[in-house]
């Protein structure tokens, strides 16, 4: 890691003197008006574009948030997980900083989302689920967060909720980048460079990244006497990074594309605070991603075409056990549009070579997806979507995925929009290779099955001064067959639960005041989340009708932002409510964190610079997301970003 680092090094000293040299002009993160702004967490966008429909047009019934560079920009520094923290009331399962961490959407596992760079699953093919700690910030350019399973578009997985990570060509003509510098406590530190060269017809981007952190933080040890303050020892981490793509126009306005990701990332497994001053228990694991594809699209007429075959590797290094996967993907996707009418449909094929110590020699893995969309807008009044996926495994049968969303504009004319929409969907999740092949073959394993059904409103208001923009969901979904691993004698092994039913609702508003060069904005957004085990594999069951583990009832986020002129004052608020742990009478307390932070964006010496500092857990609120898991009291984190 050593010589890695030095790499980068001498990678960001020569890139120094590059930016010194290149011409850029002064392009400061302007702010709009209170008149255009609209919240990217509750508003659904719907743009005209060459290419192909946002996926927005085909679940209108849904909420479907979006985050662009202008919301990523201060917290470039930061992994997918603080980011979703402190943006969304999902849940995150965070065992330490910089340590695992899980989504549950809506109370379902981290299994029953998916997420994908640009189309490719980021999950381990293995274990079915992505680390949101492994995820950096830094290498995308847009987030997309879909609240709410709709299989139909997302492939089998999707039951909780979709997140899609985007990057893309700029096509702005020279040679554009950045530099980030963010420095924090516990000894933290990250580095980052990304340089592009553009043209009329190619474009290239090369972005690398380096961070480490000690999290040699206090923590208060519940489990001796007297509940010391101690420090927490073995949870260093370690992640380099590289996304390196090439962008082809040709004159029938066509593109070829070559992408690659890898990640590397090295850590020690934090102690739970009873073996924090145990080091025979001190372990380490280390992961390296590999993501690579090549993509070619066009246009001709009423029809959009694109082609995408791609290759992942993904090892994880865990003392003397090795868990890795090849995986081998083509898919081609077709669009056509009639007026107000788009149907879109494509097929999917993979297949998955494992190498996994604990799995037969012969394992291999095969999937096939076929999948047709539709919508239709009706003089932009009533819009209709829908669809339809058929997949099949190695091994496992797969339900049929359909989706029915409706979305009726009651409203809408220069300053007002109300708009209600609901959504019907069935979602399927197939067994993860470690489910199946784990120590032996359970394929007396169900794929997953779900059936959802939620309803809501979108409401926008503005004027000169004022905006307002809010939302509300219900919803309900029923989960047959849910994938647990209980204990069979003195060995684990997976089981499906018949069914588990969740019930909720989810809120979120936004208002914008403007006072002449200054402009204020606040934002709340809320989840209630009640999800229970209704039919368990015996009827003896003590967890049968109680909250799944793990799961808060209600959680909230919300901000404050000030800013005037080139200044920003920021304060992030959230809220985490009671979970169970796996005994059902062992209840975790609920917390509250602050965040003040502020930026401000400089012109020096001919040169643009983004200075942003946080001050995190200002309360030094000591808590536990994970029981006996230590998390980090007040911190802070300072970041000098170079545009040129």
């Amino acid at each position: 890691m050593q010589t890695r680092f030095v790499r980068l090094s001498l990678f960001f000293i020569l890139f120094s003197s590059i930016c010194s040299v290149a011409e850029a002009e002064c392009r400061f993160i302007t702010n709009d008006t209170i008149k255009k702004r609209r919240l990217d967490s509750i508003k659904i966008v719907s743009q005209k574009t060459s290419g192909f429909s946002s996926n927005s047009r085909f679940s209108v019934g849904t909420n479907f948030i979006k985050f662009d560079d202008g919301t990523l920009a201060p917290v470039r520094a930061n992994s997918l997980s603080d980011f979703i923290q402190k943006e969304n009331a999902s849940y995150i399962k965070e065992f330490g900083r910089g340590m695992n961490a899980y989504i549950s959407i809506r109370g379902s596992s981290s299994s029953h989302t998916t997420v994908d760079w640009n189309g490719m699953n980021l999950a381990m093919p293995t274990l079915g689920q992505t680390d949101f700690s492994h995820i950096p910030l830094y290498l995308f350019d847009v987030v997309e967060l879909h609240i709410g399973g709709n299989s139909a578009i997302y492939g089998a997985g999707a039951i909780g909720g979709t997140v899609q990570l985007k990057t893309s060509p700029k096509w702005e003509k020279g040679v554009h980048g950045d530099i980030l510098v963010s420095q924090g406590s516990f000894n933290s530190l990250f580095t980052g460079g990304t340089l592009r060269y553009s043209n009329s017809s190619f474009e290239t981007r090369t972005s690398l990244l380096y961070s480490f952190a000690e999290n040699n933080y206090e923590f208060i040890n519940n489990t001796k006497l007297g509940k010391p303050k101690e420090r927490l020892n073995n949870s260093s981490s370690k992640n380099a990074g590289l996304l390196q793509e090439i962008f082809r126009k040709f004159r029938d306005s066509s593109m070829l594309s070559a992408t690659l990701l890898y990640l590397d990332f090295d850590r020690d497994i934090q102690p739970s605070v009873s073996l924090n001053d145990r080091p025979d228990t001190y372990r380490s694991i280390y992961d390296n991603n590999l993501k690579m594809s090549l993509g070619y699209s066009g246009a001709k007429g009423i029809v959009t075409y694109a082609a995408h075959l791609s290759y992942s590797f993904d090892k994880q290094l865990y003392e003397d056990d090795r868990i890795a996967a090849g995986r081998f993907s083509f898919s081609t996707d077709i669009e056509s549009k009639f007026g107000d009418m788009v149907v879109k449909g494509g097929f999917f094929a993979e297949r998955t070579t494992p190498q996994v110590d604990s799995y037969a020699d012969s394992v291999k893995e095969n999937r096939l997806n076929i999948y047709l969309l539709g919508s239709y807008n009706f003089n932009n009044r009533l819009m209709l979507a829908g669809g339809v996926r058929f997949a099949c495994a190695t091994d496992v049968s797969v339900p049929l995925m359909p989706s029915l969303d409706v979305r009726y504009n009651v409203l809408n004319n220069n300053s007002h929009s109300l708009a209600i929409r609901c959504a019907l969907s069935g979602n399927s999740k197939i067994p993860t290779l470690n489910d199946r092949y784990w120590g032996g073959e359970h394929l007396y394993l169900k794929s997953e099955s779900s059936i959802t059904l939620e309803g809501g409103f979108n409401y926008n208001w503005f004027s000169s001064v004022w905006s307002l923009d809010m939302f509300g969901t219900l919803y309900k979904s029923k989960v047959n067959d849910w994938i647990r691993w209980l204990p069979a004698g003195t060995v684990w092994r997976p089981q499906n639960i018949p069914l588990v039913v969740t019930r909720g609702g989810e809120a979120g508003l936004k208002i914008g005041r403007s006072f002449s060069t200054i402009k204020t904005f606040f934002n709340f957004s809320l989840a209630y989340t009640n999800i229970k085990m209704v039919e368990g594999l015996w009827d003896e069951d003590p967890a049968i009708g109680e909250q799944l583990a793990y799961q808060p009832k209600l959680s909230w986020r919300s901000g404050l932002r000030v800013v005037k002129d080139n200044w920003e004052i920021y304060s992030n608020v959230s809220y985490t409510g009671k979970r169970t742990t796996v005994d059902l009478y062992d209840i975790l307390p609920s917390y509250t964190l602050l965040d003040i932070g502020t930026s401000c964006n400089l012109r020096l010496f001919g040169c643009n610079f983004v200075l942003n500092g946080i001050i995190k857990n200002i309360t030094n609120e000591m808590y536990q997301n994970v029981k006996f898991y230590a998390m980090p009291g007040r911190n802070y984190q300072l970041s000098l970003q170079y545009k040129f």
